[in-house]
């Protein structure tokens, strides 16, 4: 009886590492965000944001460029739907708000910076309104791609390309 109870602890603690180490707890961090919200006042500014700054290329909506998957003559590649239809949802919370905010030049692509226009509370509205049309499949999506890349560096360590946000 007594080496079961001296053995409970150390059971406890490698229950607790495995759990962790199953829900995506080896990366450096966690993940800012997990849930949608229905709060009507983040949805109806994160529309009015998206209308005034991104309905423009993405459309009005969210249904991106027509060619959206091929690269123009230039090599570019056209606004993509943000409808839950394209790659939107393979980035995790963090990046979705750095794109919103600073534009995609630094990485080589055209979406210009809002640096100026939306700060981290808006951005982070607008993808609260896009999440809230995606189907429930592909946020359920969104979130495991979330977990596994939580922060920068993890996403830096994953991939073996930098983020960058600023052409310096």
């Amino acid at each position: 009886m007594t080496a079961t109870l001296r053995a409970s602890p150390l059971l406890a603690l490698a229950l607790a590492l495995l759990v962790t180490g199953c829900d995506g707890g080896f990366w450096s961090g966690e993940p800012e965000h997990r849930e949608r919200t229905d709060n009507p006042e983040i949805l109806a500014r994160g529309e009015h944001l998206y209308q005034q700054y991104c309905a423009a290329c993405h459309g009005e909506d969210r249904e991106g460029a027509e060619n959206w998957h091929q690269p123009d003559e230039d090599g570019n590649w056209p606004p993509p739907p943000l409808d839950g239809s394209a790659h939107t949802w393979h980035h995790p919370w963090w990046q979705l708000k750095d794109m919103i905010r600073y534009g995609g030049q630094a990485r080589g692509g055209t979406m210009p910076s809002f640096e100026e226009q939306i700060d981290e509370e808006d951005a982070e509205a607008i993808i609260y309104w896009l999440q809230s049309h995606w189907p429930d499949e592909v946020y359920e999506a969104w979130l495991d791609y979330d977990r596994n890349t939580p922060t920068p560096a993890d996403w830096e360590e994953a991939t073996g390309r930098e983020w960058v946000t600023h052409t310096d």
